[in-house]
């Protein structure tokens, strides 16, 4: 079943599901008057972090969310599909799903809205064996090509990316799931069962990480796409907006923390997901390739902005996405991205935060 199929399903689930999170909690140690609040993240991963969200782990840890007064749960959702189920159902205040859920819920009518821009680059990608027998995009037709699973969110680039060169993903070519960078996926690459594997840069780290090495032949106009944010939907935003906008700014807060002191953030995350980071024979880990893109896709544009969107980049991403499916409405990208947010997201003090990363202290090395 499709994601938007399932979004759909549970659309009504959410309105009832809503009002079990949005109260603000009573904290004894605040101020009178003040209100300490709760947000629970659904993180699109079976663990909590992935070696890009160092933004998010850097918050939490150096007590950024805590002194703004929020108590964050950040919870794994198990995927970008299942986070983005959780926001829409109400289970979850805002989640971090990728970028294509997030526009394939827009783009079935829901009402879900970006608060924050976390990242912007691709997420997925197409990628070929170095001695296959496909090295362009554009000489696919008739390939055999491997996704991670059926409705996978690279699904929606791949068949933009073949359309763009005139072919037609559904009768061209064959897409077989051969999972996510494991053991069936080497397999399958190795037996020649798949000449062309589109899948998340994540799944490539752990192939390259095996000592395969695939040729990157994703498109570069997909960099320019919106990766993550913080996805919420209207509702929550009516509710929960001081809570939210709380959020964004600790998230800026720790994203700023980071750029001051990159390698305090690697070392945080080896203490959060330690398994990400065991290297290999040759001494390279999933972890340090993922945080190396992840300098690359989290930077922000303008560090007096962090978290602004990108509406142009945005509304080409949706657009795109709408083209696969006739079944898509189509969706302004002011109406999904708010930016009320993000001023005051950055109204923090600078020299503070970059004083916390001058004296970080290394646990993790």
């Amino acid at each position: 079943m499709k994601k938007h199929l399932q979004f759909a399903a549970i659309a009504a689930v959410g309105a009832l599901a809503l009002s079990a999170c949005t109260a603000p909690a009573t904290d004894p140690g605040a101020e009178p008057g003040e209100e300490r609040y709760e947000i629970t993240m659904a993180m699109a991963s079976g663990d909590t972090y992935t070696a890009e969200w160092w933004g998010w782990l850097a918050a939490q840890e150096l007590g950024y969310y805590d002194e703004l007064g929020l108590d964050v749960e950040f919870v794994a959702a198990g995927g970008s599909g299942s986070a983005m189920e959780q926001v829409i159902a109400g289970n979850a205040d805002a989640g971090n799903p990728s970028a294509p859920a997030f526009g394939e819920a827009a783009l079935v009518g829901l009402p879900v809205v970006n608060i924050f821009t976390y990242s912007n680059g691709a997420i997925f990608g197409i990628f070929v064996p170095e001695d296959g027998p496909f090295q362009s995009i554009a000489e696919m037709r008739g390939a055999n090509i491997g996704i991670s699973e059926a409705g996978g969110g690279e699904v929606a680039f791949l068949e933009a990316a073949l359309r763009a060169e005139g072919i037609d993903p559904i009768t061209d070519v064959q897409l077989i799931p051969i999972g996510d960078g494991g053991p069936e996926t080497l397999a399958a690459l190795d037996n020649g069962s798949v000449d062309v594997y589109s899948t998340a840069y994540n799944d490539i780290f752990a192939i390259q990480t095996a000592g395969v090495n695939l040729v990157d032949l994703t498109p570069a106009i997909y960099n320019t796409f919106p990766a993550r944010g913080i996805i919420t939907t209207q509702d929550t935003l009516s509710s929960k907006g001081e809570a939210l906008e709380r959020f964004a700014r600790g998230t800026a807060m720790g994203i700023y923390f980071c750029y001051e002191n990159l390698e305090a953030c690697r070392d945080l995350m080896k203490g959060a997901i330690p398994q990400a980071f065991e290297q290999n024979a040759d001494g390279v880990s999933q972890g340090d390739l993922r945080f190396e893109l992840a300098t690359t896709q989290v930077r922000p544009v303008d560090f007096d902005n962090i978290g602004q969107h990108d509406v142009d980049g945005t509304q080409a991403f949706v657009d795109l996405i709408q083209s696969t499916s006739p079944d898509y409405i189509a969706v302004d990208a002011n109406d999904i991205l708010f930016d009320g947010f993000i001023a005051s997201a950055n109204e923090f003090d600078r020299a503070r935060v970059a004083a916390d990363a001058a004296a970080y202290e290394f646990q993790n090395q």
